[in-house]
């Protein structure tokens, strides 16, 4: 319709103007003299210039038009293009949400102790149970350095014949002393260990607690602290990939917030438990580290929840109190 309508002006401009160029010849035919018509025919050379000129500003007008209307549709395109990663991203991340909930549920492992001074006790950990067990094994490495360093050696039949405890304080005795040194051959820790471990300082010997942890159980849950490392990785270049197509700061910001909204979802997937561990795994891993201190992951943790309070001193880290939660 808009098509038909557009040949009917054409056509309607065109006529015009032939009724106009022939009504001109007719008037000039028949009402100017023949002496004269030099003179007129310059004025009218100069009307033709003046049209001219006005035909070269409607094609200068009509490029203009055309120019506003190719950037119309460039942006319209980028827009589209945006869209289309904006929908692309969250697809991904609510994918990698939910693989990192199986990852979660899916960790399982056994946890070895001395039941008493001469057998053991098998601790079955399974999904989310692991993380909360990891809070009772740090504090067990971590109270098993504060005792002189003992070798651990195997109870058999002759230790029994010749050491066997003759009291129940005995019994105990032996049993806390077998314990703790069962707990330095668990983690791995040697005479060597043990030694450097008295000359660090609380921070410095948290970590070291927490890398003997990881190294006993990482393959049982370091994939899960690689996945969410992974998530916050595609958060932040996400987020600079889209920052740097913009120039004005207020839209920076308002694209910074949007992704901080995602990491922030990240963290609300996690229990106190898992928010725990993380803490002490971002001690071991700075890139690790680096993100949760930009996207603030650690937020719903509470200082109270760490093996000691004097933990929270990390730098970029600030976990608040339950008191300043409630006030």
């Amino acid at each position: 319709m808009k098509e038909e309508n557009g040949n009917l002006k054409f056509i309607i401009l065109l006529l015009s103007i032939s009724l106009i160029w022939v009504w001109s010849w007719i008037f000039i035919d028949i009402l100017v003299p023949i002496e004269q018509r030099s003179n007129f025919g310059d004025k009218f050379g100069f009307i033709n210039s003046l049209f001219s000129g006005l035909a070269l500003a409607v094609i200068i007008y009509s490029i203009i038009l055309q120019q506003k209307e190719l950037n119309l549709q460039r942006k319209e395109l980028s827009d589209t293009r945006q869209e289309f990663k904006d929908q692309n991203f969250q697809t991904t991340f609510f994918n990698l949400i939910k693989t990192q909930q199986q990852i979660a549920n899916e960790i399982s492992t056994t946890i070895v102790n001395l039941k008493s001074y001469n057998s053991y006790s098998y601790y079955e950990t399974n999904g989310r149970t692991f993380f909360m067990r990891s809070k009772f094994e740090l504090k067990r490495i971590e109270q098993a350095l504060k005792f002189p360093f003992e070798n651990f050696k195997e109870w058999d039949e002759y230790d029994e014949h010749l050491h066997a405890p003759e009291s129940e304080w005995e019994e105990n005795s032996l049993f806390k002393s077998r314990k703790l040194a069962y707990t330095l051959k668990y983690y791995n820790i040697n005479n060597q260990d043990w030694d450097n471990a008295q000359k660090l300082n609380d921070l410095e010997l948290i970590k070291f607690i927490y890398v003997k942890f990881f190294n006993k159980f990482s393959h049982v849950y370091g994939h899960y602290f690689r996945h969410i490392y992974h998530i916050l990785l595609f958060i932040d270049k996400s987020e600079e990939e889209k920052k740097a197509q913009l120039i004005q700061a207020d839209e920076k910001t308002k694209v910074e917030n949007e992704f901080y909204q995602y990491a922030n979802f990240v963290q609300a997937q996690m229990t106190t438990p898992e928010l725990f561990l993380t803490f002490y795994n971002s001690l071991a891993f700075p890139k690790f580290k680096k993100l949760i201190v930009k996207y603030n992951s650690l937020e719903n943790l509470q200082k109270e929840e760490l093996i000691y309070k004097k933990h929270n001193n990390v730098e970029g880290i600030n976990l608040k109190s339950r008191e300043d939660i409630l006030s």
